[in-house]
């Protein structure tokens, strides 16, 4: 009994040294295992057709020179009037870090708990689409922001990105500057086509 004790005190001391020390790619490892199980689960069909009535916007931003406190803003509009219906803004403390390609492990949680309560206190305003600040599909496993929020939350989302991700093909090189450039009022826009020929769409911020 105690020379077993003492191979499991010798085992502890050896392997949490080593667990510290790959903390991080142990996490990604597990982040890529549950992005590739739920990507099986996003879904294209369109749910509603021309029966959308309300559609929401949310983003997550962060007080000045600080990556830990952040705010969450949920605003929804009425798609035929353009009015907003409805906003929420809460204050929120980031606990999972930011690596790059894993920004829906950061942010999904808490978007996942503002759409809870909204569909628990307030469920005439809940959206019938979201809008994400992230990428869909434009990601390395194809699976982003957008997408994961979609998944976790069963509600149709789009990415709508500030920067072009660069993967694939998709280059922000002098051509794709250029385009952005001629862009000069709502419903302007061009496309981006990945090696695997996939478009994505480029529009003004303002448009998007």
């Amino acid at each position: 009994m105690l020379d077993n004790l003492v191979g499991w005190k010798i085992l502890v001391i050896i392997l949490l040294p080593l667990i510290f020390l790959f903390r991080r790619p142990i996490k990604i490892l597990y982040f890529d295992i549950f992005q590739s199980i739920l990507k099986r689960r996003v879904e294209f069909n369109d749910r509603y057709g021309s029966a959308l009535k309300y559609v929401g916007g949310i983003d997550i931003s962060f007080i000045k020179n600080d990556n830990v406190n952040a705010c969450i803003s949920l605003v929804v509009l009425d798609l035929e009037t353009l009015e907003t219906v409805f906003s929420r803004n809460e204050m929120i403390r980031m606990t999972c870090e930011y690596i790059p390609g894993y920004l829906a492990f950061r942010e999904t949680p808490h978007i996942a708990e503002i759409l809870k309560t909204v569909k628990d206190k307030f469920p005439k305003f809940y959206p019938d689409v979201l809008i994400v600040d992230g990428n869909g599909r434009l990601h390395k496993k194809e699976f982003g922001l957008a997408c994961q929020t979609g998944v976790t939350c069963d509600i149709p989302c789009i990415g709508v990105a500030k920067n072009l991700y660069q993967m694939d093909g998709c280059l922000r090189d002098e051509e794709h500057k250029s385009s952005i450039d001629k862009l000069k009022t709502p419903g302007d826009r061009f496309e981006i086509r990945n090696i695997n020929k996939r478009r994505y769409r480029v529009c003004p911020e303002d448009d998007a």
